[in-house]
């Protein structure tokens, strides 16, 4: 199968909006709670408002999910693209802090529904023998956006101010909408009638397919949020300043960027396990190391192999969500996966802080990275090929 029939049918519909997304909501992620603090509010407020945005992902995973098998892939998108747009200008309106934190929830609501209904959408149109690549693809160029999306936003907003850069923001937005619009194929919705029940009923039919691939996910998403967390922080408590620790983040995310795409390659060729069990152990090992980090290069060479193991983990989440999804019930599963790793990515900084406040930091990240490892055996010994 050529690069021409594997990537052309989502270049326009899943690619092209993915940066333009990408880039925008890169970029608010580090401009929201800054603006947050520049308003007035406390570093407390400004967490707040980053864990409203969580809330909102996890409250629309399921609904989500419902409402593209009852409406179809495309509309759940651009609907979803509406609220990201509309939080993204709301955001320059107001300077009440409760007000923020609403408009924050939106802008999670927005973003978990539009994670859905891509990955449904990607399920929908792609050959399973080129979802590895595909998705690969998808997350790096989601990859790159966060080197490109941070570093922007903070510019624009240091030059022009915070309102111009959210306008921008919401910009690439109402691009991203009328991509989507035009390019992306409608597709027949699968069910006639909203039910929650029927994923109660889902739940209980795939327990095993959840209690094994699901647990794989949680572990994948709480070992790349926890990366995330533990970079930084052992960083300052090693007395790094914040440029050197700006290196180190920015030379393991190009080594991560670098991956994504042979990861692909490789899991359509040999499998999802041959990316999913060595790039899970790397990254529990990896995490754990990071206790032993003294200095500017000790911590810089695990943060190399942190952005190995997460490149080689590229994809591996949203394919093995993808693959297992039932075609008559792909929506309502992908809403339930969502859900399980939107839950990994709020767990692995909830797991951080609570450690910090009664241990040190090395702590932590041995904690991490055992829970990463016991993830790891779940891969290995339970987890089957899809």
């Amino acid at each position: 199968m050529n690069a021409e029939k594997i990537h052309g049918p989502v270049l326009l519909s899943v690619y092209l909006p993915a940066v333009l997304l990408g880039v925008s909501a890169q970029a608010m992620l580090i401009l929201v709670p800054l603006y947050v603090i520049d308003i007035g509010g406390s570093l407390a407020a400004a967490a707040t408002t980053v864990g409203c945005r969580g809330l909102g992902m996890m409250a629309f995973d399921i609904p989500a999910g419902i409402l593209a098998a009852r409406y179809g892939d495309k509309l759940v998108m651009l609907l979803a693209i509406g609220l990201i747009g509309g939080a993204q200008v709301g955001f320059t309106l107001t300077h009440d802090i409760s007000v923020i934190y609403l408009i924050a929830f939106i802008n999670g609501a927005g973003a978990s529904s539009f994670l859905l209904g891509r990955m449904s959408y990607i399920t929908s149109v792609c050959k399973p023998a080129a979802r590895g690549r595909v998705i690969a693809m998808l997350a790096g160029s989601i990859r790159g956006s966060a080197l490109v999306g941070p570093l922007a936003g903070a510019a624009l907003a240091g030059y022009a101010g915070y309102a111009a850069a959210f306008y921008t923001a919401a910009g690439c937005t109402v691009f991203a909408f009328a991509v989507i619009a035009v390019f992306a194929l409608h597709e027949r919705p699968l069910l006639r009638e909203l039910r929650f029940r029927s994923v109660i009923n889902l739940c209980i039919e795939y327990r095993r397919v959840f209690s094994t691939a699901g647990v794989a996910a949680i572990t994948f998403m709480l070992m790349r949020s926890a990366r995330i967390v533990l970079i930084p922080l052992i960083g300052a408590d090693i007395g790094l300043d914040i440029a050197t620790i700006g290196l180190i983040v920015s030379i393991s995310a190009t080594v991560d960027v670098a991956l994504f795409y042979p990861a692909g390659l490789i899991m359509d060729k040999y499998g999802r396990r041959a990316t999913a069990v060595p790039s899970s152990a790397l990254l529990a090992m990896s995490l754990a190391a990071m206790a032993l980090a003294s200095g500017f290069y000790s911590l810089l060479l695990v943060a190399v192999l942190v952005g190995f193991g997460n490149g080689l983990s590229t994809g591996i989440v949203m394919t093995l969500g993808t693959d297992l999804a039932p075609p008559e019930r792909r929506s309502e599963f992908l809403g339930l996966w969502r859900l399980l790793t939107d839950f990994g990515s709020a767990a692995g900084p909830m797991v951080i802080g609570m450690t910090v406040a009664i241990a040190p930091i090395g702590i932590a990240s041995l904690i991490i990275g055992g829970l990463g490892g016991l993830g790891s055996y779940v891969i290995y010994r339970f987890v089957e090929e899809t």
